[in-house]
């Protein structure tokens, strides 16, 4: 079984990404199930397979601990890892070839609390990629960009699994502003004449030692755009996990190959 844990800030798009990428497997038939991993989401633009909020009630997490909304958000989802062995044989009964999993939409629960890194090594079995959502709408511009990418490489030291940084919702920006932050992306030099063209005093000085500093590790995981409402780059996104749950090999359906 392969997995993709879909992470990033609170409406960076994690759930239609989810569902938008697990209804084109299904098109090449591939076996692939979502699980919801936020015990306080609402409402969901996919039906999951697998469901959190089956085994924790946030609302009597509330009233029993005399919890507000925000912490007992906090306690649902440490309580998580107590489900750990139902949830696990709700995977095996499933299992799928591909396990799409959609974290709590607000990021610092699972990615900066323990609960996030048990859960992945938990539920991720060997081959477990980080899909990390950038927000394109806080991309826009250098000192955007380089926050974000703070934030991306602060969520690879947390996990250590291979990770894609995804700039999400690319739809939502001019063309015009999509190809700089490309550029901003593939071009080192670029980034840099960017920032310093639109930074000024201390936080360009910040900006440009954070992005000598990343630019010189060469650990930042790779990086592009995409939409999940228009379909841009999601072929794309399924390629780049391919190479790394198969080393760029073709997923086997039956007799066919999915190129």
């Amino acid at each position: 079984m392969y997995t993709a844990f879909i992470v990033g800030t609170a409406g960076s798009g994690k759930s239609f990404l989810t569902s938008i990428l697990a209804n084109r497997l299904k098109i090449f038939e591939i076996d692939v199930a979502t699980m919801n991993l936020d015990p306080g989401v609402l409402r969901l633009p996919y039906a999951p397979d697998m469901d959190v909020r089956e085994y924790i009630d946030i609302n009597e997490i509330m009233t029993e601990y005399e919890l507000g909304p925000n912490g007992g958000l906090v306690a649902a989802v440490d309580l998580i890892t107590s489900q750990s062995a139902e949830i696990l044989e709700e995977i095996k009964v499933r299992s799928p070839d591909i396990l799409l999993i959609d974290t709590p939409g607000q990021m610092e629960l699972f990615a900066f609390r323990p609960t996030g890194v048990i859960a992945a090594n938990q539920f991720g079995g060997e081959k477990c990629v980080l899909v990390n959502l950038m927000d394109a709408n806080l991309c826009r511009n250098p000192y955007g960009l380089i926050n974000s990418i703070v934030l991306a490489l602060s969520v690879q030291m947390r996990f250590f699994y291979p990770q894609l940084n995804l700039i999400s919702k690319s739809d939502l920006i001019e063309e015009s502003q999509l190809e700089d932050l490309q550029n901003w992306i593939e071009d080192s030099f670029a980034f840099e004449d960017a920032i310093n063209a639109t930074i000024t005093g201390e936080k360009r000085e910040l900006a440009l030692r954070l992005h000598q500093t990343i630019d010189e590790l060469q650990v930042f995981a790779e990086t592009f755009p995409v939409s999940a409402k228009t379909n841009f780059n999601i072929d794309n996104l399924y390629g780049k996990l391919q190479v790394i749950w198969q080393g760029g090999e073709d997923f086997q359906v039956e007799d066919r190959v999915i190129r």
